[in-house]
């Protein structure tokens, strides 16, 4: 009689897709643990110890994944880059006039940020640092994405055909510069931030919201 082999399975296989299911598992909890920590501590006081000691990892766990503390800080922030890309292209990707398109840029970017306590509170300690990781390429991925967006709004017409990395750098600058004063006031204002953030980009100070005198 024929063995059926068809239900069987390879223990070496099974080993394997276990270590790979613990090993995602393992960074998933580091990854989680450090934005607890830098929202509470921000990434300068921070240390390896205050992220271990959030999971139920061993210390040395820590090492079989990221070389120190920059580097789970660096992943940090290019997990929530990822999910802001998506954000932008069903944002300003879909605008269809140039308001549309940099009023969508900023209320992503300013929603994004307050809409979970805890990135608030990450967005408020770790901005300096946040500064020094521009140029990484998973942060870099948004400058690229915004001169994509921005090229394939000029060959459709909603906007102007204007220099590309100018307007990029001034959409991007905007949104971070203003993001940093945003999220120190009380109450934070992610509404009135895109407005102003819009108007600007758009009109420049003579269209600026008046506030009342003081």
């Amino acid at each position: 009689m024929n063995e059926d082999t068809s239900a069987s399975t390879d223990p070496r296989g099974e080993r394997s897709g276990r270590r790979e299911q613990n090993k995602a598992e393992n960074r998933t909890a580091l990854l989680k643990a450090a934005r607890a920590v830098f929202a509470e501590m921000g990434s300068g006081a921070a240390s390896v110890r205050d992220i271990v000691r959030r999971t139920d990892l061993a210390s040395g766990t820590f090492y079989n994944y990221f070389k120190d503390k920059d580097e789970i800080f660096e992943a940090v922030v290019g997990e929530l880059t990822g999910e802001l890309l998506k954000r932008h292209r069903q944002g300003r990707g879909q605008a269809r006039t140039a308001e549309e398109f940099c009023r969508k840029h900023y209320a992503v970017y300013f929603d994004f940020i307050v809409e979970d306590p805890e990135l608030l509170a990450m967005a408020q300690k770790n901005f300096t640092a946040i500064r020094t990781l521009l140029d990484k390429p998973d942060v870099r991925a948004l400058a690229l994405a915004l001169n994509e967006d921005i090229r394939a709004a000029i060959a459709q017409g909603v906007l102007p055909n204007v220099d590309v990395s100018y307007l990029a750098a001034s959409l991007a600058g905007i949104a971070f510069e203003v993001s940093v004063v945003m999220v120190a006031r009380d109450p934070v204002d992610p509404a009135g931030a895109t407005e102003f953030a819009t108007r600007l980009m758009l009109g420049g100070l003579p269209h600026l919201p008046r506030r009342s005198p003081a």
